[in-house]
């Protein structure tokens, strides 16, 4: 069985990050509260759609997949779903790389099911990458989509 879930540290990050903000946004809230300047409003104006994001994009969609069995299962921990799927009910799925310098590359691999459902995951983000792709390889190797 493979389980991929997000990277402890950057979990760890964001939640400093997120910590930070909220002190700073705090900060700002009591400065309005006692003599509000232009600029407190600036910051929570700037602050509040950023840690808006976080929260949903790492917090609310984290996510933990599972291969193995011949199934996918994925579960949102903080959301309490989960969805079970049959290999059979893969669309596709493609490995995407872009070349983000030189020498380096940013990879993302995409499964699509036929209910609709997307998932994705990068090496840099998830533990388990390199595995779950030669599972992927492995297992469903015809339902590859090759881009160039």
């Amino acid at each position: 069985m493979i389980v991929s879930k997000p990277i402890t540290t950057t979990v760890v990050s964001f939640i400093l990050f997120l910590i930070i903000t909220f002190i700073v946004m705090g900060m700002n809230i009591y400065a309005i509260t006692v003599q509000g300047a232009w600029y407190n409003y600036l910051v929570l104006g700037l602050l509040v759609p950023i840690a808006a994001f976080v929260i949903y994009k790492i917090f609310l969609r984290y996510k933990v997949i599972s291969l193995g069995n011949n199934q996918i299962e994925i579960n949102f921990p903080v959301l309490r779903q989960s969805h079970k799927y049959k290999l059979e009910s893969v669309q596709f799925w493609v490995e995407n790389q872009v070349k983000t310098s030189k020498n380096s590359v940013y990879k993302e691999l995409a499964i699509k099911f036929e209910d609709g459902r997307k998932v994705s995951i990068s090496p840099k983000e998830a533990t388990e990458y390199e595995r779950t792709l030669q599972y992927l390889k492995q297992k469903l190797p015809k339902k590859r989509v090759v881009v160039n």
